[in-house]
């Protein structure tokens, strides 16, 4: 099923809706970063490894552990009341927890930022816990509820793409969370994925907490300021959550069409036309 009876379908077979999901996705993965992102990450380059050993990679490890284990537990009833099949619904629920991303991150990192360079060790955590549940509650926007390793494993792999979009690994973070969708679309594959998943999981863990490290970093410096690193920090927090949302939504919009064959999946056998 493709979502959507109810509405046209193009000569392929595939709703306007769906082909406008199989749009957004092409248009996602040739786009970069918010350029908020990538001007912070350009202009602070300089100082963000010095930066960066201020959020050691042992606090975003933890954090994310904790982080993803928290969000499980504070999913919104309404992000699973709608009817999953539909496209359009998914879309709309995700987006709302965008909003509520940003916004909440904004507020706090607001608050933390009139405290300088202290304001960090709250901020940072409070940052990696807002974006762990956005890509939770975005899954849930869009079906997706169960929580077993190979899940975890391509919640992490969000995240991942989420910090790499301004920069060279991009192309090959996507890819790599694609190949882990089209395994997660074969249920015969689940079964080797959550006996391999807890060493897999780990292994993304290991690999964002640096790269997530330096991200924040450099997107934070002007944070250290006092007062004024509110100001900053509200502005960066905000940019960065809605980094994360637009690759969630991408991640289980993709997983989406798979499951319901409009995108190639592990054999290849998919209505895609690769539309757009």
């Amino acid at each position: 099923m493709t979502g959507d009876p109810g509405l046209p379908k193009g000569p392929d077979g595939l709703s306007e809706a769906v082909q406008q999901a199989i749009r957004q996705q092409r248009v996602f993965e040739k786009r970069r970063a918010t350029r908020l992102g990538r001007g912070a990450e350009r202009l602070t380059a300089p100082v963000s490894g010095l930066l960066g050993r201020m959020i050691p990679p042992a606090l975003v490890r933890r954090a994310l552990r904790e982080a993803d284990r928290a969000a499980g537990l504070t999913i919104p009833r309404e992000l699973k009341t709608h009817d999953a099949d539909d496209i359009l619904a998914c879309d709309r629920a995700a987006l709302r927890v965008q909003a509520w991303a940003q916004g909440t991150s904004a507020a706090s990192g607001g608050a933390a930022g009139w405290f300088g360079a202290a304001g960090l060790a709250v901020d940072v955590p409070a940052t990696i816990g807002l974006a762990a549940r956005c890509v939770r509650a975005t899954g849930a926007a869009y079906g997706f509820l169960r929580d077993d390793e190979a899940e975890r494993a391509y919640r992490m792999m969000v995240l991942e793409v989420a910090t790499a979009m301004a920069t060279e690994r991009r192309a090959e973070a996507v890819e790599q969370m694609n190949a882990l969708a089209r395994e997660l679309s074969r249920p015969e594959a689940q079964i080797v994925l959550e006996k391999g998943g807890r060493w897999v999981a780990d292994k993304i863990v290991e690999r964002i907490a640096r790269q997530l490290g330096v991200s924040l970093a450099a997107r934070k410096v002007g944070q250290i300021v006092p007062v004024m690193g509110g100001i900053v920090a509200a502005t960066v927090n905000a940019s960065f959550q809605a980094d994360v949302a637009r690759a969630a939504r991408y991640a289980y919009r993709q997983r989406w069409l798979m499951e319901r064959k409009a995108l190639a999946g592990p054999d290849g056998d998919a209505s895609d036309r690769d539309a757009g």
